[in-house]
């Protein structure tokens, strides 16, 4: 989250000018200053951010310019102000285009002046922060509420959007990847357009039960839907986009109708395509035997990708040799306990599909439903360890 300050950075090789700047200006303005660039960004890494940087342009070891360009890169939303006693033209247009002065001012500079330009970049830097906060407020508040629903409306798409996550960050960080948080939400709000399917088209689906033709469109529309919805919030176009293209095969067969294919389609979605089968693969886990059999589905998966899953998440496949098969009465269920039938009441009606992991908001939902409702016993799980 972006942060608020007021504080000023002043950089001169002169202390004696920076002591009279600080006892001048000091009682009205947060004033820090700094001998020179490599004290100046030192300060900036210990002490910022700051909302102004003033900086003399000709200074021993590191100039202004190099220095103010330094400060654009670690902190671009602080006002960068050049104060320079040369006032060639080549000097301020090198300083503005590789720098990102905001004010350049000739010296001497009266104190007037000088305070003028800082309130001024005081001012910029709340607007642009200012901005920022509000967009990321909006952002992280409306992919909040989005989960929320996700969750009240289809409890086992938002347990998959929680796996999905998971695997997304350890995958991202494996890869090295430069915007890891694009991934993260496009693989947390992947299902989002499940909300538009009714809840016992989803559990048909899942239990590998026969759709009706209807139903099959309905279910080949939740991309689009998700990525419609994630649309509407700010800074999420690329997250929309990999939710959009997370069914395309690499050949480019498949939803969306177009041209892409290949390394067209967005890298996320490539990589959500991936996560995705191997969720369905595994029915909620991730196997070894998940990999090759994506493997063998020539055409469908980016193979770059498929080797950067199988050797990232590695360290999260479930060994199903440490898994015992047990028949058990539906109210000896626990906690990570994987159903390999779907769990249904005596009257017939699914509760939840085979491949189902029992998670902890899951065991208290089905703590509930045994105090109103029969269940058809017994019931078939994988458990962790051998008894």
């Amino acid at each position: 989250m972006s942060e608020l300050s007021d504080k000023i950075l002043v950089v001169d090789d002169d202390a004696n000018l920076l002591a009279g700047i600080k006892r001048l200006l000091g009682q009205k303005l947060n004033i820090t200053t700094a001998e020179g660039g490599i004290e100046a960004l030192g300060k900036a890494q210990n002490e910022g951010p700051f909302a102004v940087v003033v900086c003399d342009m000709r200074m021993p070891g590191m100039d202004g310019v190099e220095v103010l360009r330094r400060f654009h890169e670690a902190s671009p939303d602080t006002s960068r102000i050049m104060l320079t006693g040369n006032a060639d033209q080549k000097t301020a247009v090198e300083a503005i285009n590789t720098g990102q002065i905001f004010r350049f001012f000739n010296k001497p500079c009266s104190m007037a002046v000088l305070t003028e330009g800082i309130l001024a970049g005081i001012r910029q830097y709340r607007l642009i922060t200012a901005e920022k906060v509000l967009l990321e407020g909006t952002l992280s508040g409306s992919i909040a509420l989005m989960n929320d629903v996700l969750s009240m409306v289809a409890p086992e798409s938002f347990q998959r959007s929680l796996r999905l996550r998971g695997w997304s960050l350890q995958l991202a960080a494996s890869m090295g990847m430069d915007s890891p948080w694009e991934l993260e939400l496009a693989a947390t709000l992947a299902r989002i357009g499940e909300i538009s399917v009714p809840p016992e088209v989803l559990a048909r689906h899942r239990s590998g039960q026969r759709l009706t033709p209807v139903e099959e469109e309905m279910l080949s529309r939740v991309p689009e839907t998700g990525a419609a919805l994630v649309r509407k919030i700010p800074r999420m176009a690329q997250v929309a986009e990999a939710i959009a293209y997370q069914d395309k095969w690499f050949t480019g067969k498949g939803l969306p109708q177009g041209g892409k294919s290949g390394q067209d389609i967005p890298l996320n979605a490539r990589i959500l395509h991936v996560l995705l089968a191997l969720d369905e693969i595994g029915s909620g886990e991730l196997t070894r035997a998940a990999f090759p059999s994506l493997e063998k589905m020539q055409g469908r998966f980016d193979p770059a990708v498929l080797t950067a899953a199988a050797r990232g998440l590695s360290a999260m496949v479930v060994d199903e040799a440490a898994l015992t098969r047990l028949e058990i009465p539906s109210t000896g269920l626990r906690p990570g306990d994987i159903l390999e039938v779907q769990l249904e009441l005596e009257n017939g009606k699914l509760v939840l599909a085979a491949g189902q992991t029992i998670t902890d908001a899951l065991f208290v939902r089905l703590q509930n439903l045994h105090k109103m409702y029969k269940f058809r016993d017994p019931v078939r799980v994988r458990r962790a360890g051998r008894l």
